[in-house]
C-alpha cells in the first residue's frame, strides 16, 4: 500500500491517485476507529452527524475502542448542540445506555480540531464557488467575443492578455484590425446608444 507521505508528495506534483470510496458511514468510522490513533479519531466528529449502524459497529470492535467510540460519541454530542447541528445522537446515547464522561481538556481537544476541519471545508467550498464563477464569467466572455471578433483576432487578443509577445505580423494585425474595434466598444457614448437601442426595441414595430 503506498504510504501517505508518497500520495502527498505525487499530489503536490499534481499527480492524484483514484481511491474507491466508503460503502456506508459505518464502514468509515471503524476505520478511523480500528486505526487506533489518537490523532485520527479527532475526525470522528466530523461524521457521527450523519446516520449510522451503532450496533454494528459495536459487534465488530473490542471493548477498549468501544470504550473510545462511546467517549467521542459523548463528546460529539455536545459539539453538535453547540454548534447547532441537527443529529440523531441524543437518542443513540439513551437507548444504548452509553455512559463516558471525557473531561474538559477532551473535549477542548475534539472541539478544536472539529472547528478547524470545519473552517478548512469552508475554505474549500468557497474556492470552489469561486472556481465554478470565474469558469462562468470566461464562458460569458468567450461567447461575447465571438460575436464581436474572430478567432485569429481573439487569439491575438489573448496573447496580449496573458503578457505574451507577439510577432510582427500580429502586432500589424492589432493596430489595423482590432484596436479600432476595442476603442469603439470602449466608448461611452457607445455604450449609452446601445443601451437606450437595447431599453428601446419593445417599441418597434
Amino acid at each position: 500500500m503506498l504510504s501517505a507521505r508518497l500520495i502527498k508528495a505525487l499530489e503536490k506534483k499534481g499527480f492524484l491517485i483514484e481511491f474507491p470510496d466508503y460503502n456506508s458511514n459505518e464502514e468509515l468510522i471503524l476505520e478511523i476507529i480500528k486505526e487506533n490513533n489518537p490523532r485520527i479519531n479527532l475526525s470522528l466528529t466530523l461524521f457521527l452527524d450523519d446516520e449510522f449502524d451503532y450496533g454494528k459497529i459495536k459487534s465488530l470492535i473490542d471493548e477498549i475502542k468501544l470504550k473510545e467510540l462511546n467517549k467521542i460519541i459523548i463528546i460529539s454530542e455536545e459539539i453538535y448542540k453547540k454548534e447547532g447541528i441537527k443529529n440523531n445522537l441524543k437518542d443513540l446515547i439513551k437507548k444504548n445506555k452509553i455512559k463516558s464522561k471525557p473531561d474538559k481538556g477532551e473535549f477542548n481537544e475534539f472541539y478544536n480540531a472539529f472547528r478547524e476541519s470545519s473552517i478548512i471545508k469552508l475554505e474549500n467550498e468557497q474556492k470552489i464557488i469561486e472556481k465554478q464563477s470565474k469558469l462562468r464569467l470566461n464562458l460569458d466572455l468567450n461567447k461575447n467575443l465571438r460575436v464581436l471578433f474572430s478567432p485569429a483576432k481573439i487569439k491575438i487578443m489573448g496573447k496580449i492578455f496573458n503578457h505574451e509577445r507577439l510577432t510582427n505580423t500580429e502586432l500589424k494585425y492589432f493596430y489595423r484590425s482590432i484596436s479600432n474595434i476595442n476603442k469603439a466598444v470602449l466608448s461611452p457614448s457607445l455604450v449609452d446608444y446601445l443601451r437606450v437601442i437595447e431599453i428601446s426595441k419593445k417599441f418597434r414595430v
